[in-house]
């Protein structure tokens, strides 16, 4: 529940400490006192937008703390558990907001994102609007109260994320088939290339291996021509003969006894140089015996070159590069098969997600038409105890034009309001009055059912007046005993049965204009509901009529 609210710098508010107890807790004050700037800086502790126009003249930043004790709010502890956001039982919510308009949001002192706000503070508290009987008009409002009152949002949710899941793998689908049908063309190209370059089977290095070969043939005649000249010098008989000049130049050196070590040197190189060459003529010999001319040979590689440049012309590549061309068309095709090949799979699981959605679908609808019964007979008390005693309510059920997140239903409240005049939409029969009356049945009997431990209602009494306020009163006492209530109200039959009351006071200074919020005594509490029911000047008797009524609604609780 809400222990403590510290608002700073906000509007007229400089600086505002209050406490707040458990039960019911009326807060009054004259128009204009600022009773909404409590509810909007409690508003801003919980993630909603702000301006920077409601920092407070002159300050550079305002601020507001809200401290709650979530020891029996189970779905908060676990949500800060989870978030490693967790102090024990206290939770403390902080906004700043600079008068420039940057906004920041805290979590037990770690900085969040305010939707981290918003979401946490939808576990602690309820604000119920005094404009809430405006949303009545729209039908889509209908579905999201009987869902709160039947307690159906985590089932609602559930069924939510199949319909994400289903809806998100479906489109999946639907783009590869659609993919595949468009592709059809590109397949067959690609198969044609694919074929024509498997029929090539181009190895990975065949290219430079044929040029080079093909290159050899066709210089084999200068290569031939080269290699004889070459034995011709090395073997020639005459004195300008390699060889033999080398033979002789040895045996001269050989005859000569000296141990010298460069003339030792001369003899072992020149023996190692007339050993080279005579292998080398043995090498030249070999090359030109292995040397064959085949003319089909030749004829054969200059087609599968020629096929070869062909092909890289028309992938636009160089020939080195059409083996990795043909593998990169290889692999797009395959993974055109493996797209094709996995359709039938994926169309199966589409169906599997389908259908678990509908079952959700199905299981939410039978729940949400149980819980309407016993919504529509609690709706119906609550409206006779409202001076409404002929009133008839029911939720009306339809099927959605098409499947949707939040299920296949589609509701709408209809109305009697008088014995004897059919049902029809709330819209069409309500009028300010009585609109305001069923809105606030509505929201007495959600909050009866609600698991938020906090519950806010301001002004929702509003059109309600004499007896009727009274049973008001007594029905957010009665909620305010099963938790805490905090109910703005400018009906004195209304804020006297509250377990706590609180007042809203502005104070006009020479420059300055502030507003603050106090608990009241027992004797303060007597006058405020004296000025609620007799206006500025209190007399002896609205003074008396005051404590009369506290003193009743004491002895009736």
């Amino acid at each position: 529940m809400l222990q403590n609210l510290l608002i700073r710098n906000i509007a007229i508010a400089d600086n505002i400490d209050i406490d707040w107890q458990s039960g019911m807790s009326s807060i009054s004050g004259e128009t204009g006192a600022g009773k909404s700037i409590l509810l909007n800086s409690l508003s801003l502790a919980l993630g909603e937008r702000a301006d920077s126009n409601i920092v407070r003249h002159g300050e550079s930043r305002a601020e507001v703390v809200a401290s709650f004790d979530v020891s029996r709010i189970p779905k908060a502890l676990a949500w800060l558990q989870e978030r490693e956001l967790n102090e024990g039982s206290d939770c403390i919510l902080r906004r700043t907001i600079s008068a420039e308009g940057r906004s920041r949001g805290f979590i037990n002192g770690q900085p969040v994102p305010l939707t981290e706000l918003k979401t946490l503070g939808e576990y602690l508290i309820d604000i119920h609007s005094q404009h809430a009987h405006q949303s009545l008009m729209r039908s889509g409002t209908h579905l999201n109260l009987l869902d709160d009152y039947g307690q159906l949002n985590a089932l609602k949710a559930k069924t939510k994320d199949a319909w994400l899941s289903w809806q998100g793998l479906n489109l999946k689908y639907t783009e590869l088939k659609t993919n595949i049908e468009e592709g059809s063309a590109q397949r067959q190209l690609l198969q044609y290339q694919c074929d024509e370059l498997n029929e090539l089977n181009l190895g990975e290095h065949e290219v430079a291996e044929l040029e080079q070969e093909f290159q050899r043939i066709e210089q084999s005649h200068s290569l031939l021509e080269g290699a004889h000249q070459t034995i011709q010098h090395i073997e020639n008989d005459s004195e300008s003969g390699l060889l033999l000049a080398l033979k002789s130049a040895s045996h001269i050196l050989n005859k000569l006894t000296d141990t010298a070590q460069p003339l030792l040197s001369a003899k072992e190189l020149l023996s190692s140089a007339t050993i080279q060459v005579e292998e080398s003529l043995h090498d030249l010999n070999n090359y030109i015996e292995s040397f064959d001319v085949n003319e089909e040979r030749k004829h054969f590689l200059e087609e599968r070159l020629d096929l070869i440049n062909t092909l890289s012309r028309k992938h636009q590549v160089l020939t080195t590069e059409l083996y990795s061309k043909h593998q990169q068309l290889v692999d797009e095709l395959e993974s055109f098969s493996v797209d094709a090949d996995s359709l039938p799979e994926l169309e199966a699981e589409v169906a599997q997600r389908k259908e678990l959605y509908i079952q959700l679908s199905t299981e939410l609808s039978a729940n949400r038409k149980q819980c309407a019964q016993q919504f529509e007979t609690e709706i119906i008390e609550k409206l006779a105890q409202l001076s409404m005693p002929g009133a008839r309510f029911e939720v009306v059920f339809a099927e959605r034009p098409q499947l949707g997140p939040s299920g296949a239903d589609q509701i709408e409240f209809h109305v009697s309001l008088n014995p004897g005049q059919p049902l029809q939409p709330l819209a069409k029969v309500a009028s300010g009055g009585e609109l305001s009356r069923i809105s606030l049945a509505i929201q007495v009997v959600c909050a009866e059912h609600s698991t938020i431990p906090t519950l806010v209602f301001d002004e929702v009494d509003v059109g309600i007046s004499g007896a009727t306020a009274e049973i008001v009163g007594h029905m957010l006492r009665s909620v305010g005993s099963q938790g805490q209530v905090i109910c703005v109200t400018h009906l004195p039959q209304v804020a006297a049965v509250g377990h706590n009351h609180y007042v809203v006071k502005k104070q006009q200074l020479e420059q300055t204009t502030t507003t603050d919020i106090l608990q009241l005594t027992s004797d303060q509490r007597i006058d405020e509901i004296a000025r609620m029911l007799g206006g500025i000047d209190i007399t002896a008797q609205t003074r008396a009529h005051a404590e009369e009524m506290l003193n009743s609604q004491q002895r009736q609780h």
